[in-house]
């Protein structure tokens, strides 16, 4: 018994079998509905015309049951295909431009596509006009939602589903981004094709069924849209919109050459939504970089670049690269409450560095420690100087960071003078064969004292530029290893072979000391360590 239900289960699950019944079930009803009075009391007795045109119509009904899904598959099958590699790839966009746009007919048998003709040709001519299009619509409009589900790779989505995360909704958002583009490219041209091969010599049918048949699903992928654009405002959604802002502006031919004037304002309207909301984020965006500027920062103990240089840097860097884009979004979309000359991409980010610098200079204030505040705005500068060079920045606002690392560079020098103070030999020391001996003995014992103190202070402080921290420490070199040799050998003069028993550093323990400086162990410190700065804008 068991194994005649697994039988008869596993023939239940064949898709032959229910396309034999769905066939069958077409016919059925159809023959049922033809002996119905309901038939002769809307289209009158029968007659040959009416046996002919009704025999077409339910052999056209019966097949397309019959083999729908099939063509559905090949359709699919030949889509994902073709797009595969674009899918993949953002860098294949130019490739849609150039694919053919009969790939539709092409997933088609060549002789159902001439029996549609003859039967079309049959029904329109007959007065059969609106049930032609109603089978023709329901039949391509299921092939090119199903189409469209197997682009995204997605059954049912929400885009305001906060478990989803920010993954899945960049996921899905760049993913719209590829599948408007084979829609209005390849997907919507393909069945404008098919719409007047099938109804030739039907040009207003045609035109009707095409725009219902793509109607539904430009409509799903403007729900989507609509959605980013009506969510929460974030600078990484401004990333996002743009890009769906951008996309429907480059579509904008594809639109006007496809669809009829009343479609086309739907996408315009969704578009000028995504460029409102984008214009509002940006005009926001120096506000919430700072809204929590009067709050206590907790500053890197070891010097380390601030996550708010990084969080700004990496906004303006979005900021730069979408720099034309938003141009356009400020010029279409102008906000009245703006004055003159506010509303570029420029002043926006000209604005926030000012109020940047004075937040980061407030911050360094924070360290009881000079050398370390000094330090620590070498490292965010110097972050900056390298993020706006590679990014390829050229505002004025950048221009001054070279000026500001070294103005720094010589602060954190002068905080030595103190270790150097113990190494200056005054006139005596220096003529007198008998100087004053207990007071080199101390000056040396403060040097040695203050020296390792501080060697063991910085070397846990982190430099993650290489090029700075080797200037810095070539720096202190030059100012620290002559002195520190004039004295020792002075020290020895006096002293000969007891000074060794003071004596704690050697002139190249100086300089081992000196070149263990900032090899902190900040996590980040190893990824920059071998090239930081090719690595400095892969961080995020």
């Amino acid at each position: 018994m068991r194994l005649l239900l697994s039988q008869i289960t596993r023939w239940l699950t064949q898709v032959a079998v229910w396309r034999f019944v769905g066939f069958v079930s077409t016919f059925v009803g159809l023959l049922c509905y033809a002996l119905s009075s309901s038939f002769n009391h809307l289209f009158g007795e029968w007659n040959m015309l009416k046996i002919f045109l009704y025999t077409v119509f339910g052999l056209f009904i019966c097949l397309w049951s019959l083999f729908a899904k099939k063509d559905n598959l090949n359709l699919i099958s030949m889509l994902l295909e073709r797009t595969k590699e674009y899918l993949e790839d953002e860098s294949k966009d130019s490739e849609l431009t150039g694919m053919d746009h009969n790939f539709v007919m092409d997933a088609l048998p060549s002789e159902k596509i001439k029996d549609l003709e003859e039967t079309i040709m049959l029904m329109v001519s007959n007065g059969f006009e609106k049930e032609c299009c109603d089978e023709y619509c329901n039949w391509r409009r299921e092939s090119l939602e199903e189409c469209l589900t197997s682009l995204f790779g997605l059954q049912e989505i929400n885009i305001e589903q906060e478990h989803e995360g920010k993954k899945l909704e960049e996921f899905v958002i760049g993913r719209w981004i590829k599948v408007v583009k084979v829609a209005f490219r390849i997907l919507f041209p393909s069945e404008r094709r098919l719409s007047d091969r099938i109804f030739v010599g039907f040009s207003s049918v045609a035109d009707l069924c095409f725009t219902e048949v793509c109607r539904g699903a430009v409509i799903q992928l403007l729900n989507l849209a609509d959605a980013v654009a009506s969510g929460s405002p974030s600078e990484w959604r401004l990333n996002k919109i743009t890009d769906m802002f951008e996309t429907l502006c480059d579509l904008t031919p594809e639109l006007q050459s496809l669809f009829p004037e009343s479609l086309v304002k739907e996408v315009m309207t969704v578009n000028d939504k995504l460029g409102e909301a984008s214009r509002d984020i940006l005009m926001k965006m120096e506000n919430k970089f700072f809204r929590n500027s009067e709050a206590k920062v907790i500053a890197p103990t070891d010097g380390w670049v601030y996550p708010l240089t990084i969080y700004v840097m990496d906004s303006i860097a979005f900021l730069h690269r979408k720099r034309q884009i938003l141009e356009q979004i400020l010029v279409q979309y102008p906000k009245l409450t703006t004055g003159a000359g506010t509303s570029s991409v420029s002043y926006q980010i000209d604005r926030i560095m000012k109020r940047f610098e004075k937040k980061l200079e407030a911050m360094s204030q924070s360290y009881k420690d000079p050398a370390l505040r000094y330090f620590t705005m070498m490292n965010n500068w110097t972050w900056i100087e390298l993020y706006a060079k590679n990014s390829g920045f050229d505002l004025d606002c950048f221009r001054k960071s070279t000026k500001i690392i070294k103005k720094n560079r010589e602060l954190y020098l002068s905080s030595w003078d103190m270790v150097l103070e113990f190494l200056k030999l005054e006139k005596n020391e220096i003529v007198e064969p008998n100087a004053n001996v207990e007071s080199l003995k101390d000056k040396l014992k403060l040097f040695n004292k203050h020296f390792s103190n501080t060697c063991a202070t910085q070397s846990k402080w982190v430099s993650f530029d290489k090029q700075l921290r080797e200037q810095i420490i070539i720096s202190l070199q030059n100012i620290l290893l002559p002195p520190y040799g004039n004295f020792i050998g002075r020290f020895h003069d006096i002293l000969g072979n007891h000074a060794y028993e003071y004596i704690k550093y050697g002139m190249f323990d100086i300089q081992d000391q000196l070149n263990h400086l900032f090899r902190g162990s900040t996590p980040m410190k190893q990824y920059f360590e071998a090239k930081p700065r090719e690595r400095l804008l892969q961080h995020v």
